[in-house]
């Protein structure tokens, strides 16, 4: 868990304060050696730096090189603070796994070299293990075992050995995990000595490894079966604490563990939802279309998550996720940009704003370049700080004038007391530290300079590293734009002219297009839809509105049908699927006649499995499903939609009664009723529900019929 996470979970801050103390503790450095603070991750380490684990107000100027805006009071607050983290997570065993992996790490290797090197040091261990602690202390002490090398805060590994012949090739010791939820032997690291060079990897391809197909096609899909190298000289093993590669070491293994644990809690779910990540990647644009409770939004996020690289449950709190829906009144100016209304010293007025998807792509296109975190660390505490005063002084590149900025509602730099509004964005202040023209005109270049000199001279703002070159160096950051009931809203008028930039053959700069309101920003750069940006919708089959859905938008989308079947998956309970395969094998029944398209996902019937709402059947049926079958009635006579819900009803098991003047009220002939009732008869038959028979007899006479209740 990073600090933030931690200090609004455990650490009793709020969003907004948890990023200030980040912020804080990324710009205060240690006078010594220019480290900041954010950067020591070992509790060790930061309190022999301090001398102690607590700090005191008289240790700020002595130890650190602070911000000149903030009290030394705050830094001792924001440095107490992540010394509480870092004991926390040594405690909870983050930072210990580290440590521990590290020193694991050094044992290992050192051993395999003596085995090779030196057979008088070969110690005649095939496998350290838990069942062999106490005898591998003892045995191995050039270097010393110590027995928490195996055991991590949430997994654990055996430690393998050659014992006799050369080591060459893929003849090597390994790490392996110790599998407990799952059953696979083949998450390992693997020590190559003729390479010096450790290989993370899932090794799917053994001949041995008996593991089931899908759990290979998912850590297949996930991309485990590809080797991740990391040569021993960049580990740092001759170090006192573990760097940066042991850590991605570690967070990588870690995390082919946790995936593997995962496997079995979502199964053929999260299977589904990596072959469709495969899908988006190569494709951008993907809808989910499919019958009614499918779990198409759901099945969705599970997609972002996979692609973006976090769990579901982060998503909500991810900058690399956003989700809307769709609806009759949504329009260009919530999804592009447009004129909203504001309030200015008391007067309403109207601002360009952007609108969600044009602001998403903007933060999506600064990502792509690596330099951009520690750049929009120091921004967003700015802005944060400018937004608490209220206001900001700047003192102006080429002569003694000071400007003075506010924030607008799109959280800009607004100079104040000018007749014409002039407004900098943290788009033309990135560019600007990069050494570009902040806008493509050069307006305002000085006024953008003056801000970056600000942010250096005041919040220790590094200069942009000319080896990456200007927006070279290009970060792997997906973003996913989730649309949910993309059918429900009117296309053409809520993307306009995007049409042409989210075309996956038009992706980046080649898709730029000038959009509506473009002569209402100062910067009126063309816009498009960078390349790590991706875009899911999801359609529900029947809906109404399907049918105007633009044919060029059909274009622009690869479309997947996710059915009924499909979404059994978030089911767990065999009687709760036969339920529902009743029901939907009655819907598609020659006598109803009606498509899959119109079966009923198991969205629908999870509440059946939710003991805590304690909802029966009748319930799910008159409540839920009995609606939604009538709307698919909706305009038909009477009789035939009464005689379909019963077939149905009874499919789903509910008893059904109607009585004669309900039935034949409607007109029609002796041979049409027969008729409706064999349908019943049929469906309910074939469905083995219980028959009770009463005679009802037509209003006009001449007739009897058989009923189901």
């Amino acid at each position: 868990m990073g600090f933030k996470e931690w200090a609004i979970s455990s650490g009793k801050l709020n969003e907004k304060t948890a990023a200030t103390y980040w912020s804080g503790l990324t710009n205060t450095r240690f006078k010594k050696d220019g480290i900041a603070v954010a950067d020591v991750t070992s509790i060790n380490e930061l309190t022999e730096r301090i001398g102690r684990d607590t700090i005191d107000t008289q240790d700020i100027e002595k130890l650190f090189n602070k911000p000149s805006y903030r009290p030394d009071s705050d830094i001792k607050s924001f440095v107490q603070k992540y010394i509480d983290y870092l004991k926390s997570e040594t405690t909870n065993g983050v930072v210990g796994d580290y440590e521990n992996f590290f020193e694991m790490l050094k044992f290992w290797i050192k051993q395999t070299d003596n085995n090779i090197v030196n057979d008088g040091h070969r110690v005649s261990f095939q496998e350290i293990q838990e069942g062999n602690l106490d005898r591998a202390v003892m045995k191995f002490t050039e270097p010393q075992f110590h027995k928490q090398y195996i055991q991590f805060s949430d997994f654990a590994i055996r430690i393998s050995f050659f014992r006799s012949g050369r080591y060459k090739g893929e003849k090597v010791n390994f790490v392996v995990c110790r599998p407990t939820e799952f059953g696979s032997w083949w998450l390992n690291i693997r020590y190559l000595y003729d390479l010096k060079q450790l290989r993370v990897t899932y090794r799917r391809d053994l001949p041995n490894n008996s593991d089931r197909q899908a759990f290979k096609d998912y850590m297949t899909a996930l991309d485990y079966q590809k080797d991740v190298s990391f040569s021993i000289g960049e580990l740092g093993l001759t170090q006192s604490e573990p760097n940066s590669k042991v850590k991605e070491l570690f967070d990588y293994f870690h995390n082919m563990i946790v995936s593997a644990r995962n496997y079995e809690e979502v199964d053929g779910e999260n299977v589904k939802a990596m072959e469709l990540s495969e899908k988006l990647k190569q494709n951008y644009n993907l809808i989910l279309r499919g019958a009614p409770g499918t779990g198409k939004t759901y099945l969705a996020k599970e997609i972002a998550a996979s692609i973006i690289g976090i769990p579901k449950e982060e998503l909500a709190s991810s900058d690399q996720f956003e989700f809307v829906q769709f609806h009759p009144s949504y329009d260009y100016t919530d999804f592009v940009e447009g004129l909203r209304p504001v309030q200015i010293n008391g007067q309403v007025g109207f601002e360009s704003k952007n609108g969600t998807f044009k602001e998403f792509c903007k933060n999506a296109l600064l990502q792509q370049n690596v330099q951009f975190d520690s750049f929009d660390n120091i921004w967003e505490n700015f802005i944060n700080n400018v937004d608490e005063v209220g206001e900001v002084v700047i003192p102006q590149v080429r002569s003694e004038r000071e400007l003075t900025y506010s924030l607008n509602s799109n959280r800009n730099l607004k100079e104040e007391n000018v007749n014409s509004v002039h407004t900098l964005t943290k788009e033309n202040i990135f560019r600007v530290w990069q050494g570009l023209k902040g806008r493509e005109s050069g307006g305002h270049q000085s006024r953008m300079t003056a801000v970056v000199n600000y942010l250096k001279d005041q919040y220790n703002l590094p200069d942009y590293d000319e080896s990456l070159g200007k927006n070279t160096g290009v970060s792997d950051k997906k973003y996913v734009f989730v649309i949910d009931e993309i059918n429900r809203g009117e296309i053409s008028k809520i993307f306009g002219e995007l049409f042409f930039s989210i075309d996956p053959e038009y992706r980046g700069v080649a898709g730029s297009v000038s959009t509506q309101y473009a002569n209402l920003f100062e910067e009126s750069e063309k816009f498009y839809v960078p390349e790590n940006v991706y875009i899911i919708g999801t359609m529900n089959d029947i809906d109404r509105s399907v049918d105007t859905f633009d044919f060029a938008m059909r274009r622009r989308f690869s479309f997947e049908e996710i059915t009924a079947a499909d979404s059994q998956v978030m089911l767990k309970s065999d009687e709760v699927k036969n339920r529902m395969n009743a029901l939907n094998d009655a819907i598609i029944s020659p006598e109803v006649a009606l498509s899959t398209d119109y079966q009923i996902g198991a969205s629908y019937f999870r509440t059946l499995e939710d003991k805590s709402k304690n909802l029966g059947v009748d319930e799910l049926w008159n409540n839920k499903l009995k609606p939604l079958l009538k709307d698919y009635f909706r305009g038909e006579r009477n009789v035939l939609l009464t005689v379909v819900l019963g077939a149905i009803g009874a499919a789903l098991g509910i008893a059904m009664m109607a009585s004669g003047n309900q039935m034949l009220h409607a007109s029609g002939t002796k041979k049409v009723m027969i008729g409706l009732a064999s349908i019943v008869g049929i469906l309910c038959l074939g469905l083995g529900v219980t028959w009770i028979v009463q005679t009802v007899t037509s209003a006009g006479g001449g007739f009897t019929w058989q009923w189901p209740f």
